[in-house]
């Protein structure tokens, strides 16, 4: 993504006040060689819950300041540590993308105790002002009751971290009151297009109306995004899933197949549309980097919502009945 990421400064504190950390980051952008120049586009917070997740978080958004900068804030509850208080780290980070350079700051706190329940109020006195506010629950999803889901303007998920489609009951209210934005969403978009492409053209087009049945292989969460949205694009009550290491699809009509998948581990989607008697037709895409960070930073360029999701997320409801 970035050409170069380079902390430029770095301070750290045990037992740290909201105020050590907002001085130490104005102390830090005023006493590098050269003072640092914000380009700010958003502020971001990723939601951990254990270490491995804080350095998930930690490493994805490193390397989006030269994308998307501005302040990313890292946060990692650990209310049952036995502590108190708040354990922080401030950075700047220097970006070069194309010889050009750009800044960004990046805050991680651990957050001990009660305090942790309370991560708006923590939080708000360290957002930039007019800019949107994102939270990303890294390897999660927000409760009903989450205060600083409540105070995002986005709210950043990722399905292949849902056990089962159970899981999405909780994430419609979200998405009917702000704007919800789903990593696995993000990285299906070449099995969407290819599917959807499929079906282009006048040989093939008048079968979309004579979808019968569908099968969908992939991953918890995955598979029942995928789903969800052929059930609600083509009102499928049939919709057969199956556990699988690659997303795909297929379609059954009366005398033809559509088929989009992976094979193996080529970096290649396939699609194909067969039908009886008649001709066929193939295509492929190359994967693009599907990497944690790469599926964020698609995210973070467009913050508006998806009506095409919510309405593949409403449906992918019905298989956990």
């Amino acid at each position: 993504m970035a050409d170069a990421v380079t902390a430029l400064a770095e301070w750290e504190q045990r037992d740290a006040t909201l105020g050590d950390v907002l001085a130490a980051l104005d102390r830090l952008r005023r006493a590098g060689e050269r003072t640092a120049t914000r380009t700010s586009v958003v502020t971001l917070v990723a939601v951990a819950h254990d270490d491995d997740e804080r350095t998930q978080a930690c490493d994805t958004t490193e390397t989006l300041g030269t994308h998307h900068p501005g302040r990313t804030i890292v946060v990692q509850t650990a209310e049952d540590s036995g502590r108190r208080g708040v354990d922080a780290r401030v950075r700047l980070i220097e970006g070069t993308s194309g010889g050009v350079q750009i800044w960004s700051e990046e805050l991680t706190l651990v957050v001990h105790g009660p305090a942790a329940d309370h991560l708006d109020s923590l939080i708000e006195p360290l957002t930039l002002p007019d800019l949107p506010l994102a939270v990303w629950y890294v390897g999660s999803h927000p409760a009903p009751d989450d205060a600083l889901c409540d105070a995002a303007e986005v709210v950043l998920v990722d399905s292949k971290e849902l056990a089962d489609a159970g899981a999405f009951a909780e994430l419609v209210p979200i998405l009917r009151n702000r704007t919800l934005i789903d990593l696995s969403w993000v990285r299906l978009t070449p099995w969407r297009l290819l599917l959807a492409g499929l079906f282009e053209g006048r040989v093939y087009r008048p079968f979309v109306h004579r979808i019968t049945a569908a099968e969908v292989h992939g991953k918890p969460g995955v598979r029942d995004l995928l789903g969800g949205w052929l059930a609600s694009r083509l009102g499928l009550d049939d919709v057969h899933l199956e556990d699988a290491r690659h997303a795909s699809m297929r379609l059954m009509a009366d005398g033809a197949e559509f088929v989009v998948d992976r094979h193996g581990e080529e970096r290649m989607v396939r699609a194909a549309a067969r039908i009886e008697g008649g001709p066929g037709h193939e295509e492929l895409i190359p994967i693009p980097d599907m990497t944690l960070a790469w599926s964020l930073a698609e995210a973070l360029s467009d913050l508006e919502g998806d009506d095409v999701y919510a309405q593949s997320l409403e449906a992918a409801l019905s298989f956990a009945r």
